[in-house]
């Protein structure tokens, strides 16, 4: 068998293991590089987790990019942005949680980087980043919680406007996840924040959720009621 062969398929037995924390690590002996396209290729499989889980290890494996080789790392970003863009004439299906993921595992790429995640979400006049397809935004929503989790003093301090203002957001997903986002912040001290998430705790609105390598069923008032009862200030 062909080493690409190879390769595809040990990355499709480990989206497919029992234990995928423990398989994705034993990738850890695969380049990063040579991981890169079988992984961009399962973000559009037909089951759920396996998507979730293709993000997941293609965020990893840019990360461990960024350890070995930066310049490589930043060009791998780069071509994720691309795919983000209307101009490239892909969707960009996974695209968002990749970033996200990649953010939250490489402080080189957060640090270069986050502000260009929270532009996704943020509307301005005139021209923007911001991410119209509500869908594809989800997922953005999903990568700043993701962030908020590792490195939550760069959304301290980029993004709580964003958060604030998804709060009211007409998509449950947004509304949830800025939830989520939030409550890995700490409890909210400004008032603004801790009055909405307030009025959110009997929103019945259902979303599903991916953490803890599993997907599962929530509402948005059940993420309100943990951010307004996380530890910390926000």
């Amino acid at each position: 068998m062909r080493e690409r062969e190879q390769v595809r398929s040990r990355i499709e037995q480990a989206l497919d293991a029992a234990d995928f924390p423990e398989a994705l690590a034993a990738l850890g002996d695969i380049a990063p590089k040579k991981r890169l396209a079988p992984l961009f290729s399962a973000l559009l499989a037909s089951e759920p987790l396996r998507r979730w889980r293709a993000a997941v290890a293609l965020g990893a494996a840019a990360a461990e990019l960024a350890v070995e080789a930066p310049e490589s790392a930043r060009d791998l970003w780069r071509n994720l942005m691309w795919r983000l863009n209307e101009e490239s004439g892909t969707i960009g299906w996974g695209i968002p949680e990749v970033m996200g993921e990649a953010l939250a595992r490489s402080p080189l790429l957060a640090d270069a980087y986050h502000r260009i995640l929270f532009g996704y979400v943020r509307e301005l006049p005139g021209d923007s980043t911001f991410i119209d397809h509500e869908p594809l935004r989800r997922g953005v929503w999903w990568a700043i919680a993701r962030l908020a989790e590792a490195r939550p003093e760069l959304v301290r301090q980029e993004a709580l406007d964003v958060l604030y203002g998804a709060l009211t957001d007409p998509d449950p997903t947004a509304r949830g996840l800025a939830c989520l986002a939030l409550s890995r912040l700490g409890r909210p001290a400004n008032p603004d924040i801790a009055t909405r998430l307030t009025s959110l705790v009997g929103d019945l609105a259902e979303l599903t959720l991916f953490a803890d390598d599993r997907l599962r069923e929530t509402t948005v008032g059940a993420l309100a009621g943990a951010a307004l009862a996380s530890e910390g200030a926000v």
